[in-house]
């Protein structure tokens, strides 16, 4: 969403003309670039002067991510909505979902590993925003398991709660959340808890904003139907772009997400320890069609090259053409289609541009090593 359709949307929002405006911009400079935000109108409420789900006037964000192994490029469009956030004041959690990756049966059920690769994911983090302020407080990051959640025994009549009412078919719409199609665990009762757990986390933790990717749209929709059969405060839902694996979409569902970037095919993604070299074998096999928009280059281009480099340098060799530099990606796109710029070299500015994005990360990683060392181990990569 762009600032104005941020803008539009709190204008439509029961409580949004209210607002001053400056917190009409504080809400469009946290939310831009989300791909959807559902239930406005809590944030609206709490800057309108009503607490928190806290008790106080400090709004908190939370992120459930699985400990499963090594980061991949969505999690640069997961940090850059976390700095957003911090930097108006929000305190984030990222939730390190110990036992949910035991439930999906991440590294062979081994909490020993999973618990590893939580730590590696806290480092990711901190590396991609720069190594904030951690606390309580406004505009502080936090990292906490789902372990320390569940020791107490409020959480467990929290998830039963969470659970009364849900069908079994209704628990397997949203399977999706983990990876998982509708009729895969028929012989894993553990999976049916997932959803409910999920939902439990949020209202346990008190936070006022709940965020995602696309494909976590279920569970919280899910969670969202929870609240209003407890009249539990919702959080709101804030929900970022996926990114396409480098192969293309495919024919799947577009509300399926087999398509998106996932580390368990190294090959169909781009890893954020991948190195310059790597990166432009990875590209070279990329889906790219002149003529077609639909392309994982040009999602790349969108939702992490433009925003952080502001333009796309297309640097083919002398023979073949000049340089250029592209700050309209619908430009570049359409000079694609008519012949002007190759392919090739459209998919090498892209892989040459994410190398230097993702370049202090692999000088964090290089003297810092331990952590990605055993996660290398564990994964085998």
């Amino acid at each position: 969403m762009t600032p104005e359709d941020v803008m539009r949307l709190v204008e439509e929002t029961k409580g949004g003309s209210e607002l001053s405006s400056e917190n009409k911009d504080k809400i469009s400079l946290m939310f831009e670039g989300v791909e959807e935000i559902v239930g406005l109108e809590h944030i609206i409420s709490i800057l309108n002067g009503e607490k928190s789900h806290g008790g106080d006037k400090i709004l908190r964000a939370y992120i459930g991510l699985e400990p499963s192994g090594k980061a991949h490029l969505g999690w640069i469009i997961l940090a850059d909505t976390i700095k957003k956030m911090l930097q108006q004041g929000v305190n984030v959690l990222v939730f390190l979902a110990d036992w949910h990756a035991w439930v999906n049966d991440k590294f062979g059920r081994d909490m020993e590993k999973i618990s590893i690769a939580g730590e590696y994911m806290t480092e990711v983090f901190r590396v991609l925003l720069g190594f904030p302020e951690e606390g309580e407080q406004a505009g502080q990051i936090r990292f906490m398991k789902a372990s320390q959640l569940m020791d107490s025994g409020k959480y467990w009549e929290r998830v039963l709660r969470c659970s009364k009412g849900m069908s079994l078919s209704r628990a397997r719409r949203t399977f999706s959340i983990m990876g998982r199609s509708e009729d895969s665990s028929d012989d894993d009762l553990s999976a049916f808890f997932y959803p409910a757990m999920q939902a439990a986390d949020i209202f346990e933790l008190d936070v006022d904003i709940a965020f995602g990717g696309m494909d976590q749209r279920k569970a919280h929709m899910y969670m969202r139907e929870v609240g209003d059969r407890n009249h539990w405060v919702k959080a709101t839902c804030i929900h970022t772009p996926m990114l396409s694996g480098l192969k293309g979409r495919g024919g799947g569902r577009m509300d399926s997400f087999d398509h998106k970037m996932s580390k368990s095919d190294p090959n169909n993604a781009v890893l954020l320890h991948d190195t310059p070299k790597k990166l432009e074998k990875k590209f070279r096999k990329a889906f790219l069609e002149p003529g077609n928009s639909d392309s994982p280059v040009y999602e790349i281009a969108k939702y992490v090259i433009m925003p952080r480099n502001g333009e796309v340098h297309v640097n083919p060799k002398p023979e073949f053409g000049e340089p250029s530099s592209w700050t309209d990606l619908d430009a570049l796109i359409e000079a694609i289609g008519d012949g002007s710029v190759h392919p090739f070299d459209a998919k090498m500015a892209i892989a040459n541009g994410l190398a230097e994005i993702l370049e202090p990360i692999s000088e964090h990683f290089t003297q810092n090593s331990e952590l990605l060392d055993a996660v290398n181990q564990m994964t085998g990569q």
